[in-house]
């Protein structure tokens, strides 16, 4: 007997959750109605960290020669695969793939560009980042989500 109690309460339970979660309204069969997706401004406009959609960009490509020489190489890209490598020279580091993602993760949480930072500011925060104090040579080329870009070159 209880278990007849138990399975009816459980069938009205099913019945009227799936009749509270159905989509019975005036305008469920027109198929131009708008969906329930929450989107933020910020969004429509390109990923940022913010948003949750990466860093803000697809590409980083920076090139740092401190005395003429070859210091630092960072390659990320995940316009069609997620594709990074990492060479810091100045501190005997060379990864690619995940170990490469996992270090420019930390310097891409620190530096937090954006296609509307300076130009001196970006430079400034990244030799930061490296504690380099000067360098003979700085190219950076980022390719952020809304197709914008960011081109660098700076030649001491």
């Amino acid at each position: 007997m209880k278990s007849l109690n138990v399975l009816g309460v459980a069938l009205i339970s099913g019945a009227l959750l799936l009749g509270a979660c159905g989509n019975l309204g005036k305008n469920a069969d027109k198929p131009n109605r708008e969906e329930a997706d929450v989107t933020l401004e910020r969004e429509k406009e390109g990923g940022s960290i913010e948003t949750g959609d990466g860093f803000g960009f697809n590409t980083f490509d920076l090139e740092i020669d401190v005395d003429g020489k070859d210091a630092i190489d960072v390659d990320y890209n995940v316009e069609k695969k997620a594709e990074a490598e990492y060479e810091n020279k100045l501190m005997n580091i060379k990864v690619k793939d995940n170990e490469a993602m996992d270090e420019l993760n930390l310097l891409f949480l620190d530096i937090r560009i954006t296609k509307d930072t300076p130009e001196k500011e970006v430079i400034d925060k990244i030799l930061q980042w490296y504690g380099l104090d000067s360098y003979s040579k700085f190219d950076l080329e980022v390719e952020f989500d809304d197709g914008t870009t960011l081109d660098i070159e700076n030649v001491k």
